[in-house]
């Protein structure tokens, strides 16, 4: 019986340390110099990048937190993520969540409540350009990331994950949906290819 007691005991503590292993992994070091923020009205965005170095092929990767200070629920689109490369500010852009619903269909999204706050990651592979690679300072020096919410919950609240949304539906998320952009950090470039993203190869159908 003893011996039982203690078995429990040994498994409830390992529980607890890959629980606090987990928290410590998944959370944004504010004094981070990779560190970017955003906030709109009420809701506020921390980012931080993965890596400060970017190159062909590699993942744009960051871990992100959400914090609402709103009375109402909010939502982001967690697995939808797209990067994109703009030669003229030499900027890549992250962008987490749905602006509109790809497809038309209810993507899966996690809903964070007042007051509380989020921690989440998310990695895509942007699409350079060679002539913008070979071209003399068209290289990229900036990262942003946008995140976009959904503040509205309510014509959502019974659709299931994957279902076609009806157009007034579709209507509705676009005119709910609220964009917010973090401050941009630098990057160095490395004409390398390949990358990683913890712990994962590069690789442009990643889904983090």
């Amino acid at each position: 019986m003893r011996s039982s007691r203690l078995f429990f005991a040994l498994l409830a503590a390992i529980a607890l340390i890959h629980a606090a292993a987990a928290t410590a992994a998944t959370s944004i070091n504010m004094d981070d110099p990779r560190r970017v923020v955003g906030r709109e009205d009420d809701v506020r965005v921390d980012a931080q990048l993965i890596q400060d170095t970017v190159s062909p092929g590699s993942v744009i990767g960051v871990t992100y937190q959400i914090q609402n200070l709103s009375k109402n629920p909010v939502a982001v689109a967690d697995k939808v993520m797209t990067a994109s490369y703009d030669t003229d500010t030499q900027t890549i852009t992250l962008a987490i969540g749905a602006e509109v619903p790809v497809d038309g269909s209810m993507p899966h999204v996690v809903v964070i409540a007042p007051g509380d706050k989020k921690v989440l990651r998310a990695g895509a592979v942007p699409q350079y350009s060679a002539a913008a690679l070979r071209a003399r300072g068209r290289t990229p020096r900036f990262v942003q990331v946008k995140v976009s919410i959904l503040r509205d919950l309510v014509p959502f609240a019974s659709v299931p994950y994957g279902s076609t949304l009806s157009d007034a539906q579709f209507e509705e998320w676009f005119e709910s949906n609220d964009s917010i952009f973090l401050n941009t950090v630098p990057v160095s470039f490395s004409p390398g290819t390949g990358g990683s993203f913890g712990g994962k190869t590069a690789d442009a159908s990643s889904r983090y």
